[in-house]
């Protein structure tokens, strides 16, 4: 990677020190941390939430950064520093758009497919589907886990190269504005929403909210002249996507698509297979190894792309088989007798929901036991979406319901269940789950990111471990 001081200066900014008394700069990469700072990076001081970057100047210069990048305010108290650091330096009004500007900059350097996926449940899975696929025939750079926000976009971007065909992002909103800030940064030429439901409603207030939200990618593309790809099942999607020129419909349901889901059925394992039916050729079996019907809409995404792009249909399912659950999402974990379904990177109702279908499909000969913390951020809604979740958990033949959280309260009230508890404390579940559960036991672990629910599985996965051995 080869980063120029027109580059760097070209970066919207108060002031530049320095980069004219340099003949011949170079920058061989970027950095925000200053401990894994490479000689020839550029560092830019973020402010974070724990850390303020500016505190790490003088080790990034000594680690060897060409230049780095202030914000003004800072500039400001410590002017002779600034001065006197022996590294170009850029003065910005706010280091993180900063950030994302010099990713624009990079990303113009190369003319190829940029793809990004949003919506508000999903995103992580399609993207995986998508870049798997794609990779049968690309060299593709995509997403690295759920970086999808205005630092793990632009890093992402950073690692572009003439090595890559076509690039697959996340891109993840939770406040209005944010996904727009990201196609302003990434300036994606084919966009992908999975679907529109109730998730952030503290910021968004309600779906039509999340729905705008998640449609800035759309508003992008449409007056951008991107391309499409529609999941004509869902119609707030079919509404934001009128008035785009380049569409390519998909649906299991919907009338008039291009690509076509039938026949979709549930294997003893919980995973779907299905059939994909492009508007001309034949069909072909898709037959997935991540469980969750919902997968299958995912699945069915992912195709769609990869028959765009010209990917072999036998390819297409080749890549799809083999698609492992990426961390925290619907991840089967095995300790001997005993199934875990790590499904704790997050959770909304619709999540939820769809997780207590999954696990109402595993057979075994054990019980089915959910284990589920709060959603949070569902506004002045939440206590009612709680209620709502539980009335919804008889329909799903759960054995048992474990209940953590404050808001937890009105999942337990609500929900008809053989056997249910709530706790206040995650350790009395730990220790209640861990006397309880007996081999051949199906375990659904859920929740939202504030409650860290992947705890629970960590200890669960290594208590019973410890038993085998």
């Amino acid at each position: 990677m080869k980063i120029s001081k027109h580059d760097i200066v070209s970066i919207s900014h108060r002031e530049q020190i320095g980069f004219d008394a340099v003949k011949k700069f170079v920058a061989t990469g970027v950095s925000i941390d200053s401990r894994s700072i490479q000689k020839g990076d550029v560092f830019f001081a973020i402010r974070g939430d724990r850390f303020d970057g500016h505190d790490f100047i003088s080790s990034a210069i000594a680690a060897g950064a060409s230049a780095v990048i202030v914000e003004s305010r800072w500039a400001e108290v410590n002017r002779e520093m600034i001065m006197s650091i022996g590294v170009p330096s850029l003065i910005v009004d706010d280091t993180i758009h900063a950030f994302g500007e010099l990713a624009r900059i990079h990303r113009r350097k190369f003319s190829i497919p940029v793809i990004m996926v949003a919506g508000s449940n999903g995103k992580t899975t399609t993207k995986e589907f998508i870049a798997a696929v794609l990779r049968k025939k690309y060299r593709v750079l995509a997403t690295e886990g759920n970086h999808n926000n205005h630092i793990g976009v632009p890093q992402t971007l950073f690692q572009l190269t003439s090595k890559y065909d076509v690039v697959v992002l996340e891109g993840g909103t939770n406040h209005p504005g944010e996904l727009a800030e990201l196609c302003s940064i990434a300036e994606p030429t084919h966009g992908l929403i999975t679907n529109i439901g109730n998730e952030h409603l503290e910021f968004f207030g309600t779906l039509d909210g999340v729905a705008n939200a998640e449609g800035e990618l759309f508003s992008y593309l449409r007056t951008h002249n991107g391309k499409v790809f529609l999941n004509a099942d869902d119609q707030r999607l079919c509404r934001l996507a009128k008035g785009i020129r380049r569409v390519i419909r998909y649906g299991f349901r919907a009338r008039q698509v291009a690509v076509r889901g039938l026949k979709l059925r549930l294997q003893e394992n919980g995973c779907v297979e299905f059939y994909v039916k492009p508007q001309r050729g034949r069909e072909f079996l898709i037959t997935l190894g991540i469980p969750g019907e919902h997968n299958g809409m995912n699945a069915l995404a992912a195709a769609t792309v990869g028959l765009t792009f010209q990917v072999p249909k036998v390819q297409i399912a080749n890549a799809l088989k083999n698609v492992t659950s990426p961390s925290n999402r619907m991840e089967v974990l095995k300790v001997d007798s005993i199934t875990i379904l790590d499904d704790t990177y997050n959770a909304n109702p619709d999540s939820m929901i769809a997780a207590f279908k999954t696990l109402s499909t595993l057979s075994g000969n054990g019980k089915r036991i959910a284990i589920v913390g709060d959603m949070l951020e569902l506004g002045i809604d939440g206590a009612k979406f709680h209620r709502e979740v539980g009335m919804a958990v008889k329909d799903f033949h759960i054995d048992v319901l474990w209940m953590y959280g404050t808001l937890a309260r009105e999942l337990y009230q609500s929900a008809s269940v053989l056997e249910k508890k709530r706790f206040d404390s995650k350790d009395e579940l730990i220790a209640c789950a861990k006397e309880a559960i007996k081999p051949g036991d199906i375990i659904l672990v859920k929740g939202s990111r504030g409650m860290k629910m992947e705890e629970v599985v960590v200890e669960l996965k290594n208590y019973f471990s410890q038993l085998i051995k």
